[in-house]
């Protein structure tokens, strides 16, 4: 890259790090990818299925920073598998940013059965998972970030969401526990927790409970209109980059109060 190139490319604070992403073909995962590559970062977008997506991610960065990797990641030799060929392919992970959750139908908490919340705290331990792999080597070169994207509706209820809620609740425990334990080896951990977020072209038609829901948040917030994916992964980037911050939930809402 030449000087003037290096110079449009913009500050590149993250250079030199490799960092993964997990739910990598959400639109917040997208979001997060994109960012973290803009700032210097060789990045893995870590996908179960969506294999156009994450391809075209990779297609996205013709500076062949980003390298797109699949894995269930509720399955524990997977998961290893698919972290080995990133560290083989980029190096030590150094960053982690786990945006992967399944997407369920709503259930009234009373009628969700054994299986549905096992699914739900399945993205739970996978988180945990993750975290044990990626620890040690961070520990190693004192130096890690780990990123947890949680919800609004951990805090703030919406019928039919009580499983995920819980699951996104026991998902922040775990990072802030994280943050507690390991900050002696140089590694932070958050928590950006973005309420409704609404992507130019997003017209997927809502429950009668979400769409009320949505109208009730309008009222609430104080800005003019929901935050985006970018916006959202903005949030996140800035909790890697900082320096000083660690154990923190920072609620991405659009100004919506939020006590927790």
């Amino acid at each position: 890259m030449t000087e003037s190139n290096a110079a449009d490319a913009g500050p590149q604070p993250l250079a030199g790090r490799v960092a993964l992403v997990a739910g990598a073909t959400g639109p917040i995962g997208r979001a997060t990818v994109r960012a973290l590559a803009s700032r210097g970062a060789s990045v893995a977008a870590l996908y179960r299925s969506d294999a156009a997506a994450a391809e075209a991610l990779v297609a996205g960065a013709s500076d062949g920073s980003i390298v797109a990797v699949q894995a269930d990641l509720t399955d524990t030799a997977a998961l290893d598998a698919a972290v080995r060929a990133v560290e083989q392919r980029l190096g030590a992970v150094a960053i982690l940013v786990n945006a992967a959750h399944p997407r369920l139908a709503p259930v009234p908490v009373a009628d969700a059965s054994a299986a549905r919340i096992r699914g739900e705290l399945a993205a739970v331990a996978a988180h945990a998972a993750l975290c044990a792999r990626l620890v040690p080597s961070m520990r190693e070169h004192r130096y890690g970030r780990i990123l947890y994207v949680a919800g609004a509706l951990m805090a703030r209820a919406v019928p039919g969401f009580g499983a995920y809620g819980a699951a996104k609740a026991a998902g922040t425990a775990l990072t802030r526990y994280l943050a507690l334990e390991e900050g002696r080896y140089g590694i932070h951990a958050n928590v950006v927790a973005p309420g409704r977020v609404l992507d130019q072209g997003d017209e997927r038609e809502l429950s009668p409970e979400m769409s009320a829901a949505e109208r009730a948040l309008r009222e609430r917030m104080a800005l003019p209109d929901f935050p985006t994916s970018a916006q959202v992964a903005d949030v996140a980037v800035t909790l890697i980059e900082s320096e000083a911050l660690t154990g923190e939930v920072l609620w991405v809402t659009g100004g919506e109060p939020i006590w927790a």
